[in-house]
């Protein structure tokens, strides 16, 4: 076994020219660089996917509403509330922290029945810089003329 007093060692000005112009590690670099932007931007998306889920189930829950309000027109307001709510839990969608309504007003056009809904829609991610939205659903059929 050789001695390692006799092997050759390299001046400490070609260590650092070589280290200098090395690539070895060059791709970890960069993707310490770009991965949390790409992560940050994959959970946003993710997120605004959730809220669109949501505010498209929410106007599901009211539409369905208003087609029972065009067969059921003798139907009290709290009826139709509880009548949307159900429609959205058996979509598989908690009811939870979404406030329904339902509300009959008299224009000259006629008599109107609104229904709405509204959630307050948090992250669930909480390194996405996303504010809190509220998310609306209604809709309006008239029920006389």
């Amino acid at each position: 076994m050789p001695d390692q007093s006799t092997k050759p060692r390299m001046k400490t000005s070609a260590i650092l020219k070589r280290l200098a112009t090395t690539r070895a590690g060059a791709t970890a670099v960069e993707f310490a660089f770009v991965a949390p932007l790409f992560l940050v931007m994959v959970l946003g998306v993710i997120e605004m996917s959730r809220a669109m889920w949501i505010k498209s189930t929410m106007q599901f829950a009211v539409d369905e509403t208003a087609r029972y309000v065009i067969v059921n027109t003798s139907a009290s307001t709290t009826t139709l509330e509880t009548y949307a709510q159900t429609t959205l839990t058996d979509t598989g969608m908690s009811s939870t922290g979404m406030t329904f309504s339902a509300a009959s007003a008299t224009t000259a056009d006629g008599t109107f029945i609104t229904i709405s809904v509204t959630y307050d829609f948090s992250v669930l991610i909480g390194y996405v810089p996303f504010p809190d939205v509220t998310l609306t659903a209604s809709s309006r059929i008239p029920i006389s003329t």
